[in-house]
């Protein structure tokens, strides 16, 4: 199985510190965000309307979540959210989503473009992509592409390492989980967790692990 410890900002570097590990996930970022946008070119009117693994969200809502997440700067992430957010919402969730939607509200070629333009600039080397932003464009193709039986190509070292950041950093229950089992994921040479192995595809090991339907434990173990 896969060392991924060694593609993280984790372990020996400083909280937060991402400078490592910048320049290892732009060339899969680049992928993740141009593949999200050709699922999404392909999608009928009905599909952007679908009900994503997002809660509350349609697929068009994921599409706009991603194109402020994404494709936003440092500073406009910091005004936007801030300004939707005080004054208005105890929770500043609410606020993320009021942002997400109001993207969601372009049409749906111009989120495709957005999306392309995002990608284009990331290939660029202009604004973040670190591990950060490769976990928010792989979960976020996930939750768009799953509820519509299409999938999302994710190179399987871009899927272990956002499985394994998740693992250190998720919820509590989750994390009890993990320190019982241990998911192998059989089309992508990676595992996280102790315990007793339960093996699954990369995607459902993922969307167990960030709390999505459809995960690792909605069968039988």
């Amino acid at each position: 199985m896969a060392d991924l410890s060694k593609y993280l900002p984790l372990s020996q570097r400083r909280v937060g510190d991402e400078s490592g590990a910048n320049s290892n996930w732009r060339a899969y970022l680049v992928s993740t965000l141009t593949a999200t946008a050709d699922l999404l070119a392909e999608l009928s009117d009905e599909q952007w309307e679908t009900p994503s693994l997002c809660a509350g969200w349609r697929v068009r809502d994921v599409a706009g979540h991603v194109v402020w997440r994404v494709g936003s700067s440092n500073r406009q992430l910091v005004s936007t959210a801030a300004r939707a957010y005080l004054g208005h919402f105890i929770n500043p969730n609410r606020a993320i989503d009021v942002l997400s939607r109001a993207a969601a509200e372009a049409l749906p070629a111009e989120l495709v473009a957005q999306i392309r333009q995002i990608a284009a600039d990331k290939a660029a080397g202009r604004g973040r992509h670190g591990i950060t932003e490769l976990t928010e464009a792989v979960v976020h193709g996930l939750d768009l592409a799953h509820p519509l039986g299409v999938k999302l190509p994710v190179a399987p070292p871009v899927s272990g390492a956002v499985a394994l950041r998740q693992s250190l950093i998720a919820p509590t229950e989750i994390k009890a989980i993990l320190r019982a089992r241990t998911l192998v994921a059989t089309d992508a040479n990676w595992r996280v967790g102790r315990g007793p192995e339960l093996a699954g595809t990369a995607e459902a090991h993922l969307l167990f692990l960030f709390g999505r339907p459809g995960g690792s434990f909605a069968r039988p173990l």
